[in-house]
Parts: C-alpha cells; sequence; structure tokens
C-alpha cells in the first residue's frame, strides 16, 4: 500500500514538472489575462496580455487578446496593431497555446476582430457622408469575415457578424 501510494506521489510529481516545462514564458500571464477577461476586469486583462508579451513577444494569442481588450475599449488603431502582429504570428507557428483549439481558430478569431474594426470605419464613412470610403470598407469587412469563415466555416460569431454585414450593406 505505501509502496503504491508513493508511486502515485512519484508519477503525480513528474506530470506536473512535465506540464510545467511545456508551458512558454508568458503562458500564466496570459491565462491569468484570459479570467479577467473573463470577469469583465478590461484593465486587468490588459495588464496580464501586455506582461505576457513582455516574456513572450512570440505568443500570439496574448497579441490577439490584447487586440480585442484595446477593440472593446474602442482604441481601434492599438486594436488593429495587435490583432494583426497576432495574426501573422499564429499563421507563422501554426500551433496554439490554448487547449482544445486550433490555430485556425485563433486566426479567424483575428479576422473577426479586424472587420470590427474596419465595419465601425464604415459606420464613420456612412455619418461622413463618405460614399465610397463606405463601400471600400464595406467589401474590407466582408473579405475579412470571409477569410475568417474559410478557417473556421462554424465559427457562430463569425455568421452572425457576416448576416448583420450584409443585411447593413442591402439597407444602404
Amino acid at each position: 500500500m505505501k509502496k503504491h501510494r508513493l508511486l502515485s506521489i512519484v508519477v503525480l510529481t513528474l506530470f506536473c514538472m512535465v506540464l510545467t516545462a511545456c508551458s512558454q514564458p508568458g503562458e500564466d500571464e496570459f491565462n491569468k489575462g484570459i479570467e479577467a477577461q473573463r470577469q469583465n476586469d478590461l484593465a486587468m486583462a490588459e495588464k496580464m496580455f501586455k506582461n505576457a508579451i513582455e516574456l513572450n513577444a512570440g505568443l500570439a494569442e496574448a497579441h490577439i487578446n490584447l487586440g480585442y481588450i484595446y477593440l472593446a475599449q474602442q482604441k481601434f488603431d492599438d486594436a488593429w496593431e495587435q490583432t494583426t502582429i497576432g495574426l501573422e504570428k499564429i499563421k507563422k507557428v501554426k500551433k496554439t497555446i490554448i487547449l482544445g483549439e486550433s490555430w485556425q481558430d485563433q486566426a479567424a478569431l483575428a479576422y473577426n476582430n479586424l472587420a470590427k474594426i474596419v465595419f465601425e470605419k464604415a459606420l464613420q464613412a456612412k455619418k461622413a457622408g463618405l460614399i465610397e470610403e463606405k463601400k471600400r470598407h464595406q467589401e474590407h469587412t466582408l473579405s475579412l469575415l470571409n477569410q475568417a469563415l474559410e478557417l473556421d466555416p462554424e465559427r457562430e460569431m463569425t455568421l452572425k457578424n457576416l448576416s448583420y454585414v450584409q443585411r447593413w450593406i442591402e439597407e444602404q
């Protein structure tokens, strides 16, 4: 009985060591950022994602999520910058640290967020009466959403956004 318990402890300890060794620098901060984001604590999420990037600038998911925080704060230029950095990185390494998701899921999320930024520009152009600029932003929005759907055809959020944008364009 003691040997079995000792063996279980050794196996559990080794398992924990392997899991810890496999995590990337910045991954703990990234996970704390995700938790803060879930709790709608955008300031803490922003801080944690920035910390993750400081520790590991190659952590694409931290860039993508920081871009999402900026999008929620309507800091569109910062959102665009962080999201495109994350998208470029995730497409290059073609892997993700997020369990249960693929790199394509993360890239689709990034394209969806970029589409939201461009759609905001289309709305602003409409308000300003800039018809050609509005059309250009509409087309760009649709292109980004279609790129998201190519990577993740069943992402409900992207499908809803595409449907909304298409209806908005038809009503113009």
